[in-house]
């Protein structure tokens, strides 16, 4: 499994998301599909890591992690183990029978392992980093990210998407790659609808504190409404964002990361709660937050528009600044419907349980595995 550029095991437990990400394979290995797991981790402390997880639940010793030496740290270490990690693990990755990776940033060492040990691939990718870096008025970094996800797109054996949006636009890299909508999952198990449906409580919001969640906005809004705001999460934004609400007067709190089973009793505290990105792919928090029954408020971007319909399962703002996102907070603040929050509830449970991910994705693999044993018995007769 390759994970972003410089994820590890460490780090998935530090932002709260690492149960939440193993949940499908957790369910994975219960159910047969693999007998062994190995994850490409960027930090050489994940040995330790590891084996303190062992002692929780016997999933983890079927968890196997890749690390890099010690010396290779930093921003250029990473770089350079992104490419070299793939030849250093030779004997472990030569042996795999398959393997997948998660995002565009990071995917390249799965490439290179498909190509030296000849494994089947899936690539499985959400927002584009091309159209990130061109958002943010990078065209170097744009052009150069292009022309990455066309190679990944071109190479793997398949490819995963979480939106038709983002069908649209892989698909137009590579019109050969089979391609899937793999949507984000929720293990319904853990999220429970919420019992009271009180909108004078405080409004939710959880995420990276960066500018793409356009939390600016949100928080002026928050100030004109008067209204009580929770913001949990972490970014390169906090003290920016903590001195807007000095100067705005806000009521806001910074709660920090939170493991994903707190997060769900924390929905259970809430009832409105809001994702105003000015992009997005399809979001994991709004996904939860909609299991919840939660009123759920997104801006009309990217992958929200597949989550919410407006009026039916949540809301859809008329605009990204702070003046929209107002009026729509009034708007669900007042009308308080707990019909919203029930219907998000029974969306969710249709199309993006974890059960229905694990029976998609695993006919995925079939498909993948069953052509590549094809091609070797091709292979064989031609020899």
């Amino acid at each position: 499994m390759f994970f972003e550029l410089n994820s590890s095991i460490k780090r998935g437990q530090d932002q709260g998301v690492l149960y939440r990400n193993m949940a499908q394979y957790e369910r994975n290995l219960a159910e047969g599909d693999f007998d062994h797991f190995y994850w490409f981790s960027y930090d050489a402390g994940d040995h330790k890591v590891l084996q303190d997880l062992r002692h929780e639940s016997p999933f983890w010793n079927k968890m196997h992690v890749l690390t890099p030496p010690r010396f290779m740290k930093g921003k250029l270490g990473a770089a350079l183990y992104s490419i070299i990690g793939p030849v250093l693990h030779w004997r472990k990755l030569s042996k795999v029978d398959f393997v997948k990776s998660h995002q565009v940033s990071g995917a390249w060492p799965a490439l290179i392992t498909k190509t030296l040990y000849r494994k089947p691939y899936l690539f499985r990718l959400g927002y584009p980093l091309s159209v990130r870096f061109k958002s943010e008025n990078k065209p170097t970094l744009a052009k150069l990210t292009r022309r990455l996800e066309t190679l990944l797109m071109r190479s793997a054996d398949h490819a995963a998407v979480t939106s038709e949006e983002m069908r649209a636009y892989y698909g137009a890299m590579s019109k050969n790659t089979p391609m899937t909508l793999l949507p984000n999952y929720v293990d319904i198990s853990g999220f429970r609808p919420i019992k009271e449906y009180d909108t004078k409580k405080p409004i939710l919001f959880v995420g990276r504190l960066a500018e793409v969640k356009n939390l600016k906005n949100l928080i002026t809004a928050v100030a004109g409404l008067k209204h009580p705001l929770h913001i949990y999460g972490g970014g390169p934004m906090e003290r920016e964002l903590k001195e807007h609400v000095k100067s705005c007067g806000a009521d806001v709190e910074f709660k920090g990361f939170v493991s994903n089973a707190e997060l769900m009793e924390i929905h259970q505290h809430h009832t409105i709660y809001i994702l105003c990105s000015t992009r997005e792919g399809l979001p994991k928090t709004l996904v939860e937050a909609m299991a919840s029954g939660l009123l759920c408020i997104g801006t009309p971007t990217g992958g929200i528009l597949e989550l919410i319909e407006d009026g039916v399962t949540g809301y859809l703002t008329d605009g990204f600044d702070a003046s929209a996102l107002e009026a729509k907070l009034k708007f669900v603040i007042d009308e308080a419907n707990a019909d919203i929050g029930r219907n998000a509830v029974d969306f969710i449970h249709q199309t993006h349980a974890l059960d229905h991910a694990v029976k998609l994705e695993r006919e995925v693999v079939r498909q993948i595995m069953d052509k590549r044993s094809s091609a070797q018995v091709v292979q064989r007769r031609a020899l």
